[in-house]
């Protein structure tokens, strides 16, 4: 597993990249060659031994003219770690698949998402945040919140603790706490995600999270990567 630090208590690990062609001698399965050799299953020539220089040709042909099923051929699965009001962000993604944590289930821990920067008010409403507001105005928020958050987590414990369940405890907490959850998705499901969520439009927190997946990618599938700069990136 490769894990990365987002966020004050956040992570991303890369669990798992597989493609349709074991590979026991390498760290994950999947291969920068694997949608071209996926593709040539049209014409029964899978494994046919082109060379790696025109399997990636043909990657790039494919990504280029918008043939989605060979990118689909990888298979990528992540654990992310991540405050809440993100991770609702992230579920409109609905070609992902999810295994979230259950706070019907287990206790959360004590872990809530603090900015290191506060943004101010934008003023048009498609514009999320500005770098407007003066320091003493974001440590009285931090600090806030933070008090807030302490507040209501030791109500979450103590409710438990006094017999309610689990499921209805929860709700002392705050959208800012942290959850954790398993994450799968196809790569080209996954640069679509990139390209949205890595913007300089999306959310700061989200974007975060999408340059750390993509930085975390280019070290296992860089020619991929370097397709998705070149076709899929927003600009």
């Amino acid at each position: 597993m490769f894990k990365r630090k987002v966020l004050d208590h956040g992570y991303v690990i890369l669990r798992n990249v597989a493609g349709p062609t074991r590979r026991t001698s390498c760290v994950f399965d999947a291969d920068d060659v694997d949608p071209a050799n996926s593709a040539r299953m049209s014409f029964g020539e899978t494994d046919s031994g082109r060379t790696r220089e025109q399997d990636l040709k043909l990657a790039n042909y494919l990504m280029k003219h918008k043939h989605t099923t060979p990118i689909e051929m990888i298979e990528i699965w992540c654990e992310m770690k991540l405050p809440i009001f993100v991770a609702r962000q992230f579920v409109r993604h609905r070609t992902v698949t999810i295994n979230e944590i259950s706070g019907r289930y287990v206790t959360l821990p004590e872990e809530w998402y603090i900015p290191e920067v506060v943004g101010g008010k934008a003023k048009s409403a498609k514009q999320g945040q500005e770098d407007t507001l003066d320091i003493d105005l974001q440590e009285f928020f931090k600090e806030s919140l933070n008090r807030e958050c302490k507040r209501s987590y030791g109500f979450y414990v103590e409710s438990i603790e006094k017999g309610v369940a689990p499921e209805h405890a929860r709700m002392f907490l705050h959208l800012n706490h942290y959850t954790r959850w398993l994450w799968k998705q196809n790569l080209h499901n996954l640069m679509h995600f990139m390209a949205l969520r890595a913007d300089s439009h999306a959310q700061i927190e989200a974007q975060k999270y999408a340059i750390t997946i993509y930085e975390m990618l280019r070290e296992h599938l860089p020619h991929s990567m370097e397709l998705f700069d070149k076709h899929r990136r927003l600009e």
